[in-house]
């Protein structure tokens, strides 16, 4: 555990609270101009890291039905604290139900992984990988009856297309409104592209909107 414990010393846990946030605020306005949220609305965040989509809910005033997969030992306790209205799940979505290995660098937390991407050598830092429980969107969806999702953030440095693979019954449904994935180098790291997903998300009928953000697509039915 002392490993974890020095996630904060090159970021502290403020900063790394703070990563993107002003995107993460312009994807979110725009999905709620379309989909305006209510009660009952459901929101996945996964690759919660410290938190940064949460603020950006807070701002919209939404504190319930927020669903976060961190399996960082560490940062997940300390974002459940700071996030106490959360359902915060210490696993990864992906595209099986058993265990996935994660990488974790010892400083640069927001590159963890479940794919070991080569920016890992040329950090100077240990990185430590350790077993995590998975599961797939659709069988935690059943598992926690949930119909329908609001929104949905991924952002698992590379593994987007594991977590898209995982939710095919509720793309296939149209049971997920909307929601971004990151794109850029980190999914060449993992032998796909954002073209390949997009060509996944479009099959199943859903749009794509490029942008909104450097660092991410926005997709909705």
């Amino acid at each position: 555990m002392e490993f974890f414990e020095q996630c904060f010393d090159k970021h502290d846990y403020n900063e790394l609270n703070n990563i993107d946030v002003r995107m993460l605020y312009n994807v979110f306005l725009f999905h709620q101009k379309i989909f305006p949220g209510h009660s009952e609305s459901i929101y996945f965040d996964v690759g919660t890291n410290a938190g940064s989509f949460l603020k950006v809910l807070e701002h919209f005033k939404i504190i319930s039905n927020i669903h976060c997969f961190e399996p960082h030992p560490v940062i997940n306790i300390k974002t459940k604290k700071n996030y106490p209205h959360i359902k915060m799940n210490v696993l990864c979505l992906s595209n099986s139900t058993g265990f996935e290995d994660i990488h974790f660098p010892l400083h640069s937390v927001g590159l963890s992984s479940m794919i070991k991407r080569p920016i890992f050598d040329n950090l100077g830092t240990e990185v430590k990988t350790i077993s995590v429980p998975s599961i797939t969107l659709d069988k935690y969806c059943k598992n926690n009856n949930i119909e329908t999702i609001d929104f949905i953030k991924i952002d698992v440095e590379g593994a987007e297309k594991m977590i898209i693979e995982g939710s095919s019954e509720m793309l296939k449904q149209k049971k997920i409104k909307g929601g971004l994935f990151e794109i850029g180098e980190t999914l060449k790291d993992a032998g796909t592209s954002e073209q390949e997903i997009e060509t996944i998300l479009r099959d199943y009928g859903y749009n794509i909107v490029k942008n909104l953000s450097r660092n991410d697509w926005y997709f909705h039915i």
